[in-house]
């Protein structure tokens, strides 16, 4: 059992988010697998899922949106989305909204960032990991 977490990212900040949520799942002692988007293939084995995408022109990035849309059901895992934005912050709300309609079950809001995440903010991405591995069971 995993924490699987995805991100599509255009300038590396909503990567950095995803990477400080995945030190946050390893540190409650669980496996994170980071998978970029356009690599992605599937969701066996997780027990815990984030979505991240930085949102373009007010929408969640292309890839995380085919990806949303093609998911099988979640069964009530436990989800989170996130993202980062320069001017609007549409994408990680539209996230969340496809992770329910899919049958996940969100840990907390949707975590957003604008620009480049700072200290603490990587510290809340690193919390919300924790969340999902504790959620994990």
């Amino acid at each position: 059992m995993k924490v699987i977490v995805i991100f599509e990212s255009t300038r590396g900040r909503t990567k950095a988010m995803a990477q400080a949520i995945c030190e946050g799942v390893k540190a409650k002692g669980k496996e994170c697998e980071l998978v970029d988007a356009k690599e992605f293939n599937g969701i066996e084995g997780a027990c815990a899922l984030a979505v991240g995408s930085s949102t373009r022109m007010k929408r969640t990035l292309p890839k995380v949106k085919q990806i949303l849309a093609e998911m099988s059901e979640l069964n009530g895992i436990p989800t989170a989305a996130f993202g980062s934005f320069g001017w609007s912050g549409e994408a990680p709300d539209e996230i969340a909204k496809g992770l329910v309609g899919k049958g996940g079950k969100m840990i907390g809001e949707p975590l957003k960032v604008k620009d480049y995440p700072n200290e603490e903010q990587l510290a809340a991405c690193s919390k919300l990991g924790e969340d999902l591995a504790d959620a994990c069971g």
